[in-house]
């Protein structure tokens, strides 16, 4: 009689949780031409009519994706296996009727990096059905969503192939060698959660009081989850340091897709989200690729400070139907490309010259955009309007970021600094609250300088372009501007290398006069550069020490395989210098005041 009730309670409590509760199902054992089906038990509706939905636009993407063009087949049953009627409303809506009796929908998913034409769907939040290989759930592209039902609990169930391996920041429900289970609180949560299903090569950092997860797909095997969780550890520790000594989360999962099978055509990036970060990079060598990979995780990472901990109503209540932004893309973009830079310089990772090599560039490239379009206006059109103004988030925004930091520390004397200021923000608002749009910068200037307010409104909401000689000059910084440089390249050659990661000379499109002084030919197998043997794994370090060491009069030797010879043949000329003007260089001032060197050790050390 006692295990009798215990089983009816038992029903009970699951009937009950049914009702306010999506269940999802997912075979990525049955995959058909790239797709898959998706079944969904749907939470108990009390209307009438209900839209089913997929989004059109996602929290930090800044751009269109339109998910609903990747469902296919979407049809709606009740509990006797009866079709509703369904009628799709638009690109990401579908209508369903006689919805009191919805129990069941089912529809077929099309991966986004495989469809065509172009889906202009950013890789880093798009889908991958690679059957027996891989699989990319980026939630949004796998699972919709039912009008007014955001907040019910999602059950994902998914069946695997045997020994598959789900890479996720979510702890599962249930798992075994054949069967995932997930369960998420509402669609914010599901949407905020990628997964990566495949064999598994993961390992785990122990830092700041987190557990952080890295997983790897190399297809070719290339880069493995050690060496890069060997890379990031150190990335990890200043970061830690920078954000006051520890993390502020528990756990951290870094996602890695390798791309050594796809179209070359898909882009290179990383999307964040609270507890992970998900990555696209092309698959190559450790010494080509990890530091593209620690300038990007060092970003992506960033974010769990802002948008991600702090942000406006448009971000925590975010509109997945339309864009509806919010105009700080400078705090949400802009402050976390400055802090990925300027951890490195403060905690002896990069060095000052490398520093404001950077911030040289960002000039360089933001002045080739609209550097008199207000900011805040950009912001909140950048997914229409300004679309073509986007990538300025990464430089201006992270040009207004350094000279805000500046301003402070001029303010302050030297004690307090943008990094101290989004500390404050992210516990004034944290994780649970949200700031209005058009209070932010009042809210800043109210807790730091009036003279701030002034800041905002000519160089961030005004279309003024910022002085960046006096502000880098509050830190005995100069704008050159114009500086001349001699460089000397090998020859202008395109490296591709064998299986066994022999370099070859591979494009010779780009040769120049003192390539072909050289003499190279297609195919040429490299086998050393001034006397150093050089294969795949070395091949760039080898060049930048060799380049370093150059100067006009000097001459380069290399030594290659040739085809249809059986010995070596040595290759050498003396080397000419390409000279390459840049303008707007920032640099250390050779003297400087004292107020100047106690805002420049506060800056940067």
């Amino acid at each position: 009689m006692n295990k009798l009730l215990c089983l009816f309670l038992t029903f009970l409590s699951i009937n009950v949780q049914g009702q306010n509760t999506y269940s999802y199902s997912v075979d990525l054992t049955e995959v058909h031409d790239d797709q898959l089906d998706v079944s969904l038990l749907t939470p108990k509706i009390s209307k009438s009519s209900i839209n089913f939905k997929f989004p059109k636009i996602i929290p930090g993407t800044y751009k269109n994706a339109d998910y609903g063009r990747f469902v296919s087949n979407l049809k709606a049953f009740d509990k006797a296996g009866k079709q509703l009627p369904v009628k799709q409303a638009d690109m990401n809506t579908w209508s369903i009727t006689n919805a009191t009796q919805l129990y069941k929908i089912t529809y077929t998913i099309q991966d986004t990096w495989d469809s065509e034409p172009d889906p202009d769907v950013f890789t880093m939040a798009g889908t991958n059905i690679e059957e027996g290989k891989n699989f990319v759930v980026n939630t949004p592209g796998f699972f919709g969503y039912l009008d007014g039902y955001r907040n019910s609990t999602f059950v994902l169930d998914f069946k695997k192939p045997e020994n598959f391996y789900a890479s996720t920041s979510l702890k599962p429900v249930s798992s075994s060698a054949t069967n995932d289970r997930f369960q998420l609180p509402g669609l914010d949560a599901l949407y905020d959660s990628p997964i990566m299903f495949c064999l598994p090569d993961t390992t785990t950092i122990k830092l700041g009081g987190a557990d952080i997860l890295v997983s790897v797909y190399s297809p070719k095997r290339k880069i493995s989850a050690a060496v890069v969780a060997q890379g990031l550890t150190q990335n990890l520790r200043a970061s830690a340091k920078y954000l006051g000594g520890s993390l502020p989360v528990n756990h951290y999962a870094f996602l890695f897709y390798f791309n050594g099978e796809q179209k070359p055509s898909i882009a290179q990036g990383a999307l964040e989200h609270n507890y992970s970060s998900f990555y696209t990079i092309q698959e190559n060598g450790p010494q080509n690729i990890m530091p593209y990979v620690l300038d990007v995780t060092a970003h992506e990472f960033f974010h769990i400070l802002t948008p991600l901990n702090f942000s406006s109503r448009e971000i925590k209540e975010f509109n997945f139907d339309k864009p509806v932004l919010s105009k700080h893309l400078w705090l949400y973009e802009g402050t976390t490309e400055y802090a990925s830079d300027h951890v490195q310089v403060k905690y002896g990772l990069n060095s000052i010259p490398e520093f404001l090599g950077k911030l040289t560039e960002k000039i360089r490239r933001s002045q080739k955009l609209n550097d008199t379009l207000p900011f805040t206006r950009m912001s909140k059109e950048v997914a229409t309007t300004y679309k073509s103004q986007y990538l300025n988030v990464y430089e201006k925004g992270a040009l207004i970021s350094a000279c805000l930091d500046l301003e402070l520390l001029r303010l302050s004397n030297g004690t307090y600094s943008l990094q101290q200021l989004k500390h404050d923000l992210s516990i004034k608002f944290g994780a649970d609250k949200y700031f209005e749009d058009d209070q932010l910068f009042d809210i800043i200037a109210k807790m730091t300088y009036p003279e701030v307010r002034k800041f905002f409104t000519r160089y961030v909401e005004g279309s003024m372009p910022i002085p960046y000689d006096y502000y880098f000059g509050l830190a005995g910084v100069q704008i050159v501007p114009e500086r001349k440089y001699e460089e000397f390249s090998l020859g202008g050659f395109g490296p591709t290398y064998t299986p066994e990661g022999k370099v070859i000379i591979g494009d010779m499109s780009r040769i120049n006069s003192f390539g072909k002084n050289m003499g190279y030919k297609e195919n040429d197998q490299v086998v050393s550069i001034q006397g150093i043997n050089v294969n795949q794994q070395n091949l760039f370090p080898v060049v930048g020490q060799v380049r370093s060491k150059l100067k006009t009069g000097d001459r380069l030797t290399v030594v290659v395989m040739r085809e249809g010879n059986s010995s070596p043949i040595e290759l050498s000329a003396e080397v000419i210098p390409n000279v390459t003007i840049l303008k707007n260089v920032v640099e250390l001032m050779p003297e400087i005041s004292e107020s100047q060197a106690r805002i420049r050790n506060a800056w940067l050390s």
